[in-house]
């Protein structure tokens, strides 16, 4: 089966074929072996091409690979063509920006109801002595911001809305 994965904002072509032993998965067209070494309520880990990955859901469009978030959506190529031809009843979907690990909010630097753009910073959360800076993976409206300048958040709180 054909699959239309976008990662942050970049779409792939998938193609799964079950393999002797795991898969062969084409992305793109360029052929991948891959097989799950374990997999639990947390996550699984991939072992592609002999390098292991750690994945772990996040939320509904976030996950983690090896601890690096990204934004993930998954259709069946058959879906996204229905998608294509009535774009407007299946892309109103609000984004929800969640922290990847706990930290402390050091600046929120968007407004509720603000235009932003992809790649746009949203806020800066320091997490393990580091500042990271949000940013937003898809354009939209800032519709709701759920934290505030010094307080802390745990990891998979929501932080913004983004419709």
């Amino acid at each position: 089966m054909s699959y239309i994965v976008n990662v942050d904002q970049r779409e792939f072509k998938v193609e799964m074929m079950k393999a002797v032993e795991g898969y062969t998965v084409s992305l793109n067209g360029e052929k991948h072996h891959v097989q799950i070494a374990s997999d639990d309520s947390k996550g699984f880990t991939l072992i592609v091409d002999n390098k292991p990955f750690v994945v772990v859901k996040e939320s509904e469009d976030q996950i983690l690979v090896n601890g690096e978030a990204y934004s993930v959506s998954v259709m069946s190529e058959q879906i996204q063509k229905l998608v294509k031809a009535s774009p407007e009843k299946f892309t109103k979907k609000a984004l929800t920006i969640k922290a990847v690990m706990p930290g402390l909010v050091i600046d929120v630097v968007v407004a509720e109801g603000a235009a932003v753009n992809a790649g746009d910073a949203l806020l800066v959360v320091e997490a393990m002595k580091m500042q990271n800076e949000v940013k937003t993976p898809q354009p939209g409206t800032v519709k709701k911001i759920l934290v505030q300048k010094g307080k802390t958040v745990n990891s998979g709180d929501t932080l913004i809305i983004i419709e």
